[in-house]
């Protein structure tokens, strides 16, 4: 019964329609549970040029090699225009969004704490350290005087928060 169980054929012998057994070198780098992802990349490589890939790499790297190919097929796939090269500036563009609300959080916290201390500049509207001003961080949505323990607006409430502001302004 072990003997049966060990014999059950690994991806690569399944899509090459061979008889699986102790020889097969690369199919302990493509599980059966991937076998989908394992067709995408034959698909994108073709079986010869995957092969090829897999033997020049060094054994040591060869899982690292498999995964990476693996990989890449589902990012082709996901995007055939793009590849994994749209998925990467699509993080990229995640980052920079991140970091631009980074530096507006700071700024927010920046002038709350100068407020809290006193220590603010009661008569600029300009905060010497970041250059923003209140109107800047005010048109965002986010509310500039709050306190601690409201939470911060989205940025799908922009809007409303800035029509917010300004009944309170005329007020």
């Amino acid at each position: 019964m072990s003997e049966e169980h060990r014999s059950v054929a690994c991806v690569l012998c399944r899509y090459q329609h061979t008889r699986h057994d102790g020889r097969c070198e690369l199919g302990q780098y493509f599980p059966i549970n991937r076998s989908v992802d394992f067709e995408k990349a034959c698909r994108l490589f073709g079986l010869a040029n995957l092969l090829r890939l897999m033997r020049s790499a060094e054994p040591s790297e060869r899982q690292v090699m498999a995964d990476s190919i693996l990989t890449e097929a589902i990012m082709w796939d996901n995007d055939p225009i793009h590849g994994a090269l749209g998925h990467a500036f699509t993080l990229n563009a995640q980052i920079q969004s991140v970091e631009r609300e980074l530096e507006l959080v700071n700024t927010i916290l920046a002038q709350c704490s100068n407020q809290a201390t006193g220590h603010g500049n009661h008569g600029s509207k300009r905060n010497n350290e970041t250059g923003a001003s209140t109107s800047q961080i005010s048109n965002t949505g986010l509310d500039v005087a709050a306190t601690s323990s409201e939470p911060v607006q989205s940025r799908s409430d922009e809007k409303e928060g800035a029509a917010h502001d300004e009944v309170q302004e005329k007020e």
